[in-house]
């Protein structure tokens, strides 16, 4: 099948969501900044859906002329710290023991779908593509409901779902009635919590989608990139501190 030489992620998406700036430097950018929480959540995936061989390098630094020879002797394979490894290896565990989660993991895992969707040529990875299904498996600071419901909005995972939806209806997968996010905290005891997706995310998840796909097509035919603010802002405080946003941006 044939592809587009840099066709439209979900992250590229969400970027958008940010300022066009932010999305034309994720659609442009050659480098991956892999932080330790997003190698830890890489090798979870690799643990459980058996993708790729996950080690621990024995050293104290991964760096240096032992740490290369090490890295030559497990070509392709996702090397950790100990203790990373350690992390990644318990949070595989205890998905993989969990009762409830098992339905939800049963599928094609990871595999990748080019498609069309409103004009755009996309690509998506569902980690599981289940029978009328999608599920995502997430590693979290806290799978604890009161904060990890809102943790998922903050970081779009409805949204996430809903794109990978329209990438196995275009590419003729099947249908999708019901999406999925199996959680798992990052620290022990790594509880596991499964969380099923309702309409009401949904319809959120189509207006997010749809707001940054006509920003990253509006901003890529004008070869426009502003960032947040093209003017003088005002600097006042709003009548009520609930309309405050605080924290940092997603």
């Amino acid at each position: 099948m044939t592809t587009a030489a840099n066709p439209v992620r979900f992250s590229h998406l969400m970027a958008f969501g940010r300022s066009a700036a932010h999305g034309h430097h994720a659609r442009t950018r050659t480098d991956e900044d892999q932080t330790y929480p997003l190698e830890r959540g890489s090798a979870l995936h690799s643990l459980v859906f058996g993708t790729h061989l996950v080690l621990a390098y024995p050293g104290p630094v991964r760096r240096g002329k032992e740490y290369e020879t090490f890295c030559e002797r497990n070509p392709g394979a996702e090397i950790l710290t100990a203790s990373d490894y350690e992390l990644a290896r318990g949070m595989a565990e205890s998905v993989s023991r969990s009762p409830l989660a098992a339905p939800y993991l049963k599928g094609v895992c990871e595999d990748t779908l080019f498609f069309r969707w409103n004009g755009m040529d996309c690509r998506s990875t569902p980690d599981v593509r289940g029978a009328g299904f999608l599920t995502e498996l997430k590693s979290t600071a806290t799978a604890d409901p009161r904060r990890f419901l809102w943790d998922a909005r903050k970081r779009c995972y409805h949204a996430q779902l809903r794109f990978q939806e329209h990438g196995v209806r275009a590419a003729g997968k099947g249908a999708v009635r019901d999406h999925y996010i199996v959680s798992v905290e990052s620290k022990p005891p790594f509880p596991v919590v499964v969380w099923h997706v309702e309409p009401e995310a949904l319809v959120e998840a189509d207006k997010l989608l749809t707001i940054w796909s006509e920003t990253l097509k509006n901003s890529e035919a004008s070869n426009a990139f502003p960032g947040y603010s093209d003017c003088v802002l005002p600097l006042v405080w709003p009548a009520s501190d609930e309309e405050l946003e605080y924290g940092e941006a997603a």
